[in-house]
């Protein structure tokens, strides 16, 4: 569906992509992951044709994708991480506008409008950030595209409407839409994305799929007081906190326990750790490399 190869993108001598590999497949739900300034947004507008590549190159539906080729636009529903329509015009005009000029079922433009509990006679310009974000929502999904590209969708929603946003991308999965899902929430990462990739000042880390995520099995360990020389195969040092050492353990529980057992601690914690916690151990050793 997308193919991203060696793709390069300077604004000057500032970064903003530098040789992006990625694959989004047909059908699933590819989460793209880092932080502000990271070069999310940067690939998101190459795709939509808003960017020219300085090298490499993009393809969507097996189309090159060029600056100012929106052929392919028709099939995709974007949106952006900020809703900017006509300030003016009641929500209600604002999505009939978009309706005249897109094929829209009415059951589920209405499906829409009320699982986002949408207020269709207040103007634009007097909605909240997060009201505003709910109306880009819908003109994104409101014609069931192909292929959704989504930058960072859910900041400045409701945890409710976050949620209710979520199960419509599942239930748009399972009609076959391809998501490309921008966002530095990893929680909903978590929730509903196939494979995940991570990328890091304009530099994609890794991709993995959730599956191989889950099964790393990494745990983190704190010992007080603090001790930073432990030393066994698969646990990693990260860093000192209010008097306790922090690390990362990937193994055998038991071979931990019983090398643990050789000496005196005040106290031991050892939990699974989350994705948030997991990508933070990906960039604490992208720093130390």
């Amino acid at each position: 569906m997308i193919k991203v190869s060696h793709a390069r993108k300077y604004y000057g001598h500032s970064r903003g992509i530098h040789d992006v590999t990625l694959e989004v497949d047909s059908g699933e739900i590819f989460g793209f992951v880092g932080p502000n300034g990271s070069g999310k947004t940067t690939l998101i507008r190459i795709l939509l044709g808003l960017l020219e590549l300085q090298d490499g190159e993009a393809t969507i539906f097996d189309q090159e994708v060029k600056l100012g080729n929106h052929s392919i636009n028709s099939h995709i529903g974007y949106m952006p991480s900020e809703s900017f329509f006509f300030n003016e015009m009641k929500v209600e005009g604002v999505i009939n506008f978009f309706k005249s000029m897109r094929k829209v079922e009415d059951e589920y433009l209405k499906l829409l409008i009320e699982n986002l509990d949408i207020d269709l006679t207040k103007k634009f310009g007097a909605l909240s950030f997060g009201n505003k974000k709910k109306i880009g929502i819908v003109i994104a999904l409101m014609h069931q595209p192909k292929l959704l590209i989504l930058d960072e969708p859910t900041s400045g929603l409701d945890p409710l409407i976050q949620s209710r946003f979520l199960d419509l991308l599942l239930e748009a999965k399972k009609k076959g839409t391809t998501i490309l899902l921008s966002s530095h929430v990893l929680s909903e990462i978590e929730k509903v994305c196939d494979r995940v990739a991570l990328i890091k000042e304009g530099v994609i880390l890794f991709t993995k799929s959730m599956e191989d995520i889950r099964k790393d099995e990494h745990k983190r360990l704190i010992v007080t007081p603090n001790y930073q020389n432990l030393i066994l195969e698969g646990l990693s040092y990260i860093n000192d906190f209010n008097g306790s050492s922090h690390y990362t353990y990937h193994g055998d529980v038991n071979l931990l326990i019983q090398y643990l057992n050789g000496y005196k601690f005040k106290d031991i914690v050892l939990r699974n750790i989350g994705l948030e916690e997991l990508f933070a151990v990906y960039y604490i050793k992208e720093d130390l490399s």
